[in-house]
């Protein structure tokens, strides 16, 4: 081999081994750049994981701060409760450590109560309450909600198979791409309706905030219950009534509220004194927990005389 081979040669190596080198190069600088894309996630990771259990600890602290408010109403307020109480309404965003919560209560006895549809004297049969039935039409009504998805609300609830007029039984969600049965028995959480025939997601927001399931004995406290659930009582109560019932709140007992009412109404609805209180236990508390640009809500059912959740949801 001639020296010019030879030199011709070792340009061929050194380009080869140019290339190899570049291509290493090449290597560790999307490596090094992996890892740095990797270690910033990690970082972002970690920093949203601790945010978002800060802001859950700061949720949670609002939700027994509300808690406290409650206890110290159950302590030191009379036998009544009524909405110009200190634990009605929104508390005002508090600092808590590195972060902010805001909370409010609400009565769930201020409310309608879907599982009082139906009385249950046995394990095996039921009855359809006909005065809880009426106020319920007639809130939808109040609403511009259709009263007819009243029935498909018992049929789901009741232990039997017979369909209302307007109602559903098994027939009509075993047909259902993703077919279920209907629950015949109490609803557990008011979720639960929207698995009912008619109940869209932009009904259950119009009718959600007017109804529990929660109060087992159906009782609605007239001096926390809302401008329409007074309506709903009885049809003579128009509007200017309902502002009037509000105004005279709170009511001692429920004849002072019955008096306010008129006796004609109390007269005609033997049971009216019944369906109705004044004092509660059991409320809704929601509470937001913010920490730098991470918020969680804590959607709460508390039992103040038991002293337990029955519902507890983290958003």
């Amino acid at each position: 081999m001639n020296r010019l081979e030879v030199a011709r040669l070792l340009r061929k190596e050194s380009g080869f081994v140019l290339l190899i080198t570049l291509l290493i190069v090449l290597l560790f600088v999307v490596i090094i750049f992996e890892i740095d894309f990797q270690a910033r996630a990690d970082r972002r990771a970690a920093g949203n994981f601790r945010d978002d259990l800060a802001a859950y600890y700061v949720a949670l602290s609002g939700i027994t701060a509300e808690k406290a408010i409650l206890e110290d109403d159950q302590k030191n307020a009379g036998s009544t409760d009524y909405l110009n109480e200190l634990w009605a309404g929104t508390s005002p965003p508090f600092p808590i450590g590195d972060g902010t919560a805001s909370g409010h209560i609400t009565d769930e006895r201020g409310k309608f109560n879907l599982n009082s549809l139906l009385d249950h004297p046995t394990l095996t049969t039921d009855k359809i309450n006909a005065f809880k039935k009426a106020q319920l039409e007639r809130l939808f009504e109040l609403l511009l909600v259709d009263p007819h998805l009243v029935d498909p609300i018992i049929d789901w609830i009741d232990i039997g198979s017979d369909s209302e007029q307007y109602g559903a039984e098994d027939e009509t969600y075993q047909v259902l791409k993703f077919p279920y049965s209907t629950k015949n028995g109490p609803l557990d959480t008011l979720e639960e309706i929207l698995y009912i025939k008619g109940i869209t997601q932009d009904i259950y927001q119009t009718i959600s905030p007017y109804l529990t399931v929660y109060i087992a004995d159906g009782k609605i406290n007239v001096n926390t219950a809302d401008f329409m659930i007074l309506q709903s009582i009885d049809r003579r109560i128009d509007e200017s009534t309902a502002k009037s019932l509000m105004e005279n709140m709170p009511y001692s007992n429920v004849t002072s509220f019955c008096d306010a009412l008129g006796s004609a109404i109390c007269r005609q609805n033997t049971p009216f004194k019944n369906f109705f209180d004044v004092q509660s236990s059991i409320f809704s508390i929601v509470a937001t927990g913010t920490v730098r640009n991470t918020s969680k809500t804590i959607h709460a059912v508390w039992d103040r005389a038991k002293k337990q959740y029955l519902y507890f949801k983290v958003e």
